[in-house]
Formats: C-alpha cells, sequence, structure tokens
C-alpha cells in the first residue's frame, strides 16, 4: 500500500498545480465525523466554495476499501455496496456506474490528493453540515443516527457587563456527548425558585430562549439587550436566575434537559440607564441647527458629571458600542451639563458625527447619549439608539396670496412662494387651500392625507412659483373654490429618495377672501380659427358672445398669449398690456367675429406668425363707477395657425401595447402620413406623459431634443413603428411600464416651409404593462486580486429561463449607481457572461463602468447585472455591491 501512495504522489507532481489559485485564504477548516474530528496530514482546504479533503483520509476514516489507477489517474472506493470512481482534475464522477457532475473536481495540492467532502460523504449516505461563521463541516454517518445525544453539563452562569438587562448574563456548558444528533441547543433563562421540566422547555417560545448551533467545541454565549426569560420578562438587575440548556435532536433524536445552574443575580454598577432618546429635524439651515435631540436624565445623577450626544450614520450604528464611544474624539460628540431636567439640546452649526463629518441634510442619522461616570470612566452608560432621522432642508418660503380675478372660483386666487434652497430630495410641491373654519385642526398628518383632486400640484422648475388656479380647484375638504370663504393656504414640501416619507408642511398664509365687486360680466362662447394663409394674425379668427349687460363695459381686449406664457397669464397681466399689443373691439352687436390684421401682435409684443401655439382671452373693460374693475375671460383652446398648402399633420394616429420587456420596445405606434409629402422631411414620435400633457405644445414639440423623440421617414403611406428599448419622453425619462403617456407625431417642413411644422392630435391616453417575469439578480458577488487583476465570482440566479446574460460591472466606490445606470453602461466597460446553469466565477475585469482602467489606490464596488431575454422584463436584476476593494499589488488593471 505504501508503494501505491508513493507511486500516486510521483504521477501527479508532473501536472501543474493550476487550481492552486483558486484556493481561498481562510480561517482553518475542521471536519467533524459522529463528533471526532478529522485528523489530516494536509488541511482541508476550500475551492470555489467547495471543501477539499485528502482522497485517503476521508475514505479511510468512512472504512472504504480504495484503489487508485496510476495510468487512468482514477481512485476507485467502495463501501456497503457502493462505488465512487473519480477522475483527477475531471468534473465527471460516477456512482455504481452512473455518471454525476461534480461542482469541484478532484485535485492535487502539496503531493496530496484532494476530493470534495460533501460528494464523497453523501454518496456513502452519510449527512453533511457546514457552518461557514465557525468554518466547521459535520458529518454524521447513518449508522450513528439513533438515539439521543443526552444533555449538556457543566451549566455556568455568569454576570460580565453592568448594561443592567441580558447583556450582562453570559452562559457557558459542555457540549453533548454525541453532537452528531445535535441540531441546536436552547438557553433557557429562568426565575430562581421556578420549576423548569423538560415537557414545559419543550413549548416556550422562540423569543424567549436562544439559540446555539453545534460546532464542535463547548459553547460560550452572552445574551442580548432583548433577551428575555422563559416567562417572557425582561433579564434585569437585582433578580436571582438559573440557566437550563435544553438539547434538540435531529429528526426523530430525542431532546433532553440539562441540570440547572447555580443560581446567580445580576447587579449593575453603573451610574443608571438613559431612555427615551428622541431626535427631531426642526430647521432649515442644512447643519447641526436642525437636529434637535431629548433625553429622559438619570434618576441619579449623583454619579455623573456631564452628558454627551453622539450623532452617528445610520449605516455604520450596528458596530457602535460603549468602548466606541469612549474613544471618540472631544470634536466630534456635543457635550451637555446634567441639569436636573429631562433635557432637549439642538446642536450647534458646527456639530459633527462620530466620524467627524459635519451634520447636515440628506443623511440618516442614528443618535446615542453617554452618561460620564465622574469617578470612574469605566462605568460610563451608553444608551440605547435613537430611531433614523434623516434632515431636510425643503420648507418653501414667501408664502402670499392674493384675489386677482372674478371668477368666482379657483381662478381668482393666486398663490405665490419661494422655493426651498436645496431640493435635491423633494419630487413636488402640493398647493393646499383650507377653509379657516377648519385651519386650527390642519397639521402635517392631515396634509399627508389630502386626496390628490383637494390640492394642486408644482413641478420644482425653478425658483419660485406663482400660480393662478384652475376653476376647478377644490380645497381640502372637497369643496369648489368660491368667493365669500375664509381661506388660508400651506404649501407641503414632498420628500423623496433618502427623504421618501420626510413630507414638510408650511405655515399658513394670511386669510384671504375672495369677492367679486365688479358688475363688469365676462364675455362667453369663445372660440377661435385658422381661417387663412398669410402667416400673420389675418389667419386668425376670434369669435365671442357680448354679455347680456354692457352698461359698465367700455370697450374689448383681444388678447393673445403664447401657450408657453398662459400658465402665469392673469387679470392682473391682462391690465398691464400695451395697447400695442391687443386689438380692441367695441360693445355694439350682441357678439363679435373678428379677423385679427397683418400687424396683430402677442401680448409680449412678437408678431403673430405660423407655427407658434396661442390661447386667446378677452378682456372686458369697466366704465363709469366700475372703471378699474376689469374681467378676463376664460382661455380659448390651443390654435397653431398654419399654412394649409403646404404641411400637414398626420392622421388616424393610434398606440398599443406592443410586448413585455418593460421599456419603449412595448409601445407600437401607427398612424397615416399626409396626403401631401412634398415639403415634409420627417415625422416625429413624441410620448408625452400624462401629467405633462395639458402643457404640451407645437412650441414645445420643436424644441424637443432629438434624444427624446424617434424619427420616421416619409416614405410608405403609413406607419406602424415599435419603439426602441432606449426610447425616452419628451422629458428624457426612459419609456416604461406603470407610466401613463400620449403619443403625438410632429411632420417636419422643409423646402420654402421649413419651420412650419405641424402637430397631430393627440392619441389615447396608454399605460404599459407586463405579464412577463422580472429577471431575478445574481447573489454572492465576490471579488479577488489576482496579482494586480480583480476577479469577480457570484452565484447564479436562481431562475435563469428569462435571462440573456450577466454583466460584470465595476464601480468606483465614490460614484452613485443603480438599475438605470447599470442598464446604460457601454458594452465595452463591461465583462459579459453567458448563464450556463451553475456558479460562476473568477471573471476578470480591467475597466470601470465609465471605461477607465482599473487602477492602484482608487476604491471600487463591484455588480453584476442580469438582462432579460424576450421572455422576461428587465424591471430588475442588479445585484447587491461587493464590499470597497482597490489593488494593492504592483500593477494596475491595464497589465
Amino acid at each position: 500500500m505504501k508503494k501505491l501512495w508513493i507511486s500516486i504522489l510521483v504521477g501527479l507532481l508532473v501536472f501543474p498545480m493550476m487550481l492552486q489559485s483558486s484556493v481561498k485564504a481562510a480561517t482553518p477548516i475542521s471536519i467533524i465525523i459522529d463528533g471526532v474530528r478529522l485528523s489530516t496530514d494536509q488541511a482541508p482546504v476550500m475551492v470555489n466554495g467547495r471543501t477539499m479533503v485528502p482522497l485517503r483520509a476521508i475514505f479511510e476514516a468512512f472504512n472504504a476499501t480504495i484503489k487508485w489507477n496510476q495510468k487512468a489517474q482514477t481512485v476507485t472506493a467502495t463501501k456497503d455496496g457502493t462505488t465512487i470512481m473519480l477522475k483527477i482534475g475531471s468534473k465527471t464522477a460516477t456512482i455504481n456506474n452512473k455518471a454525476v457532475t461534480l461542482d469541484v473536481p478532484g485535485l492535487n495540492l502539496k503531493g496530496r490528493t484532494m476530493v470534495p467532502t460533501r460528494f464523497v460523504s453523501e454518496a456513502l449516505g452519510h449527512a453533511v453540515g457546514w457552518n461557514p461563521k465557525t468554518q466547521v463541516v459535520s458529518i454524521t454517518t447513518s449508522a450513528s443516527n439513533v438515539g439521543n445525544a443526552g444533555p449538556v453539563s457543566n451549566v455556568v452562569a455568569q454576570d460580565v457587563s453592568d448594561f443592567g438587562d441580558g447583556r450582562d448574563l453570559q452562559v457557558s456548558f459542555t457540549r453533548a456527548v454525541n453532537e452528531s444528533l445535535v441540531d441546536h441547543y436552547r438557553v433557557l433563562i429562568v426565575k430562581a425558585g421556578n420549576i423548569l421540566n423538560l415537557s414545559s422547555a419543550q413549548t416556550i417560545a422562540s423569543y424567549n430562549y436562544s439559540t446555539v448551533l453545534p460546532t464542535g467545541t463547548n459553547p460560550s454565549i452572552k445574551l442580548t439587550s432583548t433577551s428575555r426569560t422563559v416567562d417572557g420578562d425582561s433579564i434585569k438587575s437585582n433578580q436571582a436566575y438559573v440557566a437550563y440548556v435544553l438539547t434538540v435532536g435531529k429528526g426523530s433524536n430525542a431532546s433532553t434537559l440539562s441540570i440547572g445552574s447555580s443560581s446567580m443575580t445580576l447587579v449593575n454598577k453603573t451610574v443608571a440607564v438613559i431612555n427615551n432618546v428622541q431626535v427631531n429635524d426642526i430647521s432649515d439651515y442644512g447643519d447641526g441647527r436642525d437636529l434637535s435631540v431629548s433625553f429622559n436624565k438619570l434618576s441619579d445623577e449623583s454619579k455623573i458629571s456631564s452628558y454627551r450626544i453622539f450623532v452617528v450614520k445610520a449605516t455604520n450604528y450596528s458596530n457602535f458600542n460603549l468602548a466606541t464611544a469612549n474613544n471618540v474624539s472631544s470634536a466630534n460628540y456635543t457635550l451637555v451639563s446634567k441639569t436636573g431636567n429631562n433635557i432637549t439640546q439642538i446642536l450647534s452649526s458646527g456639530a459633527r458625527d462620530v466620524d467627524g463629518a459635519l451634520v447636515k441634510t440628506g443623511v440618516s442619522y442614528r443618535v446615542f447619549v453617554m452618561a460620564i461616570d465622574s469617578s470612574n470612566a469605566a462605568n460610563n452608560v451608553l444608551s440605547s439608539v435613537s430611531s433614523a432621522i434623516t434632515l431636510s432642508n425643503i420648507g418653501v418660503s414667501n408664502l402670499s396670496v392674493s384675489d386677482v380675478n372674478n371668477y368666482n372660483d379657483g381662478r381668482d386666487l393666486r398663490v405665490s412662494f419661494t422655493h426651498a434652497t436645496d431640493e435635491t430630495y423633494i419630487s413636488q410641491y402640493r398647493i393646499m387651500v383650507v377653509p379657516t373654519s377648519y385651519y386650527s385642526s390642519f397639521s402635517l398628518a392631515e396634509a399627508n392625507n389630502v386626496s390628490s383632486s383637494y390640492y394642486t400640484a408644482v413641478s420644482t422648475n425653478g425658483t419660485t412659483t406663482n400660480q393662478v388656479l384652475s376653476s376647478s380647484t377644490r380645497d381640502v375638504r372637497g369643496a369648489l373654490i368660491k368667493n365669500g370663504v375664509n381661506y388660508k393656504v400651506y404649501i407641503l414640501s414632498i420628500g423623496s429618495g433618502s427623504n421618501t416619507g420626510g413630507n414638510v408642511l408650511s405655515s399658513p398664509s394670511s386669510v384671504i377672501t375672495l369677492l367679486n365687486d365688479s358688475s363688469v360680466s365676462i364675455v362667453s362662447n369663445l372660440s377661435v380659427s385658422d381661417v387663412n394663409d398669410y402667416g400673420d394674425g389675418r389667419d386668425l379668427r376670434v369669435s365671442f358672445t357680448h354679455p347680456t349687460d354692457e352698461t359698465y363695459i367700455s370697450q374689448y381686449r383681444i388678447m393673445v398669449v403664447p401657450t408657453s406664457y398662459y400658465s402665469s397669464f392673469s387679470l392682473a397681466e391682462a391690465n398691464n398690456v400695451s395697447s400695442s399689443n391687443y386689438t380692441s373691439v367695441s360693445t355694439s352687436g350682441s357678439s363679435t367675429s373678428q379677423v385679427l390684421n397683418s400687424s396683430t401682435k402677442d401680448v409680449l409684443g412678437a408678431s403673430i406668425k405660423n407655427g407658434t401655439s396661442y390661447r386667446v382671452y378677452v378682456l372686458s373693460i369697466g366704465s363709469g363707477i366700475y372703471w378699474d374693475s376689469n374681467v378676463l375671460s376664460s382661455a380659448s383652446s390651443v390654435i397653431t395657425l398654419l399654412n394649409d398648402s403646404s404641411v400637414k399633420a398626420v392622421t388616424n394616429l393610434n398606440v398599443s401595447d406592443d410586448n413585455d420587456y418593460g421599456d419603449g420596445r412595448d409601445l407600437k405606434v401607427s398612424f397615416s402620413h399626409a396626403t401631401d409629402e412634398t415639403y415634409i422631411n420627417q415625422y416625429r414620435i413624441m410620448v408625452v406623459p400624462t401629467s405633462y400633457y395639458s402643457n404640451f405644445s407645437l412650441s414645445e414639440a420643436n424644441n424637443v431634443s432629438s434624444s427624446n423623440y424617434t424619427s420616421v421617414s416619409t416614405s410608405g403611406n403609413s406607419t406602424s413603428q415599435v419603439l426602441g428599448a432606449s426610447a425616452r419622453d419628451v422629458r428624457g425619462n426612459l419609456i416604461k411600464d406603470g407610466n401613463s403617456y400620449k403619443v403625438y407625431v410632429l411632420s417636419i417642413s422643409s423646402g420654402n416651409y421649413a419651420g412650419s411644422n405641424a402637430l397631430s392630435w393627440e392619441s389615447s391616453a396608454i399605460t404599459l404593462s407586463t405579464t412577463k417575469s422580472p429577471v431575478i439578480s445574481v447573489t454572492n458577488v465576490t471579488y479577488k486580486e489576482d496579482d494586480g487583476r480583480i476577479r469577480i465570482s457570484f452565484d447564479k440566479s436562481a431562475n435563469e429561463t428569462n435571462i440573456s446574460e450577466y454583466r460584470v460591472l465595476v464601480v468606483p466606490a465614490k460614484q452613485g449607481f443603480g438599475s438605470a445606470d447599470a442598464i446604460e453602461v457601454r458594452s465595452s466597460y463591461y465583462t459579459s457572461v453567458t448563464p450556463n446553469g451553475t456558479n460562476l466565477s473568477a471573471f476578470t475585469a480591467t475597466r470601470d463602468v465609465n471605461g477607465d482602467s482599473i487602477v492602484k489606490d482608487v476604491k471600487y464596488k463591484a455588480y453584476v447585472l442580469a438582462v432579460a431575454n424576450n421572455s422576461g422584463v428587465q424591471n430588475g436584476g442588479l445585484s447587491n455591491s461587493t464590499e470597497e476593494f482597490e489593488l494593492n499589488s504592483r500593477r494596475d488593471g491595464r497589465d
């Protein structure tokens, strides 16, 4: 036998050590068989997530016979009618002549033939367990899996801290005699004097005991602040306890209860416990002055000199403890003197977190408070952590209201305010009109619950808002706004991103009561039409019905307003329009149908022309005692003057949901071309979110960026176009499921009519939906440096049927990165991997997602994006990132 093993060793030495680079340097791995540690002359190693063990040691431990074939490089092991054959370097083995696939093949390591532990053990009918924390492989042979393991012994309970809760209690014991039969242990804490037996121990709820897994060593567990007795009571000082351990057997193996420990009483030697730490965002300075911290003082402050407030980033708080707090620099906490009262402290503008960074908006924090023992720093007491808080600077200012019209509805009310200085975490503002009879009870909680039909949404564009409300505007109770009612107005700033849910309600405006103090009436039946092809005001006819009573009206003024200016046009502005920028109409007759003249200008002083989108208003001018009580009509419909002999809009515009990709490929747009395309260069398909629909016009269509529409040639009589995966709406956002859209087609003029584009009517609204399954992201993404290169490994997606490829992405650690970013990365800046049904590893990355070489002294993170195929939808698939890493070797990623 000795000669055989020497021959094996000599034969294997001729093979290069190709696979040794994949062996992980880690905590030593132990093999426990039926509770007995397996002794080997070559330590077990981890290769691509599988534990490898010397061939001879494992087979002899199972009393299997071994045969080695030097020429074929195969080993054959036999036991109890089971024959296993492995070929060194091959991923295929046989069990009783039936082929099986191995995750990792057998290999040669330092003169020893290594085989996968789990495969060998399970092939011989043995159970295998793995504890990654302790690096222990537990093997239970079928012959040992009977009876029970017996109770643990030497249960000892000790007082090891001074928190006044379960953290003070440590329990240790000697493991069961045959731990291979043990599923887990339960540490049970019983008030001294109470009786615990096996039957009652087995019925205790899981949240009233602590679980310990078998590791092959004698356990010692320190309980937590939330640990409880078997009765569900919190563990506390000045109470005597006895500890028991319930051994829970595997499968049908019986459970056993230990003898109780000696009774012991926890003693809290510290100053006391700080509780009720509360944090609030109280201002909008964008620094520590926004943060208010309150807590209950200690009942006995005789032993303390002061308190320290620690602000900790929420991502790091779980690692913050008493020892860490004691070492924080004085510049990075706020010192508070004891006052004899419960304390509320507003931090300063220079307040810093425990890492030394200034406290600021947009970062999530948690707060601790430490009481300082004046005589012994070892007895300082750290509070429990506060809830998380993200400071926001999203309050508006300069809120004012005014009565600007006489419609007897929301069009009479103008609301003005200055936006927040930092809108990073604000998605929109909501104007809320509150009757003063309801004012005293209006709050942030109620504002958050107001129906979308009862407020006016305002975007974050610009630095100020000057908004005249619409005729259908309602107050927060759902009643239409009207004259004679007292109102106050509030602005609700809606948080987004890391500030989602952190909405802020403004102070109320002054009280306003809308009044109609005029006998001057507005015109009715206002309509506009395109009647000629001069390319100026002569193309525009304006018709309207006069008021029945014109006693106090001296004239009417027709005002043509570009739709880009429409949302802010009001009575006050109409009153200030220059006489050269409107058309006067007398009060004679009961109606007017007026074609404007060639020199007519809009209210901004620009000549009226084809291709510009307008709305028309009529201002009734008061006379006599009502000389200053003018009244402005509602706006006409939108009109864009066109030369009917040249560029025509498309017809028969339809949209449909055609696929399930979750992007523009789901949207099919069909339309009939203009009958005469002589002066049309191309068509542009424009997808408009319905929330933006009412403001979309020809002038805006003409200004849409080329990346935000789809071009279609004039060839053919009709078009039926499925958009591309990267198609965007007119705002620049990728088209996706769940959003409501309307579609327009812009005819682009050429030749003599260049600039006279024509915009179609909008399509019906469409909301794309999907019935396909989203892709599932990969897991366990890890990295490894290999002589100046980064190698990425990961576990495949749980379901690869709807995945076309994996993309390995390396991102600078300081760079924000999400699913939308991952999809946009250029193909030359990621590594593409084809799914093959197995976990994937060792893909070398040399460039980051920006196309830069991976270099030393820069920290990176790695991600893997699972990309959908035709049977899936790409609304997910991005993995969690690896930990931050950087190159440490002499070479960079370009080598």
